[in-house]
């Protein structure tokens, strides 16, 4: 899928493209809130929930309509959030982050190798790297191609030099809330790779 369909799928309802975080809540609660980044943020729903618990956020994202509606959003709500359209196969961060996280959004095959090197060139040490993604057990059953996807070990392999703190899947029972989504999909369950990460430091 290529920056044309998400500029085109963002210029209907968001709420039809976001997934129900059923984990970041939990995984942030005894972070101290920092600096982080979201890689692949979307119209920006987890960026700017980590932004009103105290986070400095900076959403990285290709599609420009989503970060239009992001930085819209974050300027309303008075937010420390900042919004970057790029390519996160491409995109190198000038700093390092405390947190660094991408949900749903890897693209599959060598580009997802690559948006995870982005991700450790971007977390600072002593930093949480989060990763949820759809679990490779759900390739057949959402259309996906065969290497589009990858089990939470196939993730966790592609951090060298990180302390994996959690790789497991994880069962979630409505994926997508969003009532009267035009996809369909509303009440469906599925299985997420989780990955859980920390680069050793102070």
């Amino acid at each position: 899928m290529d920056r044309d369909f998400w500029n085109d799928a963002f210029r209907e309802d968001p709420r039809f493209l976001d997934v129900v975080d059923q984990f970041l809540d939990s995984e942030i609660e005894n972070l101290a809130p920092g600096t982080a980044l979201d890689l692949g943020c979307g119209a920006g729903t987890n960026a700017l929930k980590l932004a009103r618990r105290g986070w400095s956020v900076t959403g990285v994202d290709w599609a420009e309509r989503a970060i239009k509606l992001a930085t819209k959003a974050a300027t309303d709500q008075g937010l420390d959030a900042t919004f970057v359209v790029a390519d996160t196969t491409r995109w190198r961060p000038s700093r390092r982050f405390d947190l660094v996280i991408s949900t749903y959004a890897l693209p599959g095959g060598a580009r997802s190798r690559r948006v995870l090197e982005t991700a450790l060139a971007a977390l600072a040490e002593g930093g949480t790297l989060i990763v949820a993604e759809w679990d490779r057990s759900m390739s057949q059953v959402g259309g996906f191609e065969e290497d589009e996807l990858m089990s939470p070990e196939q993730i966790a392999a592609l951090l060298p030099g990180l302390e994996i703190q959690k790789a497991e899947v994880r069962h979630v029972e409505d994926a997508f809330p969003a009532p009267g989504d035009p996809r369909g999909r509303q009440g469906r369950a599925a299985e997420v790779a989780f990955v859980r990460a920390r680069k050793p430091g102070p």
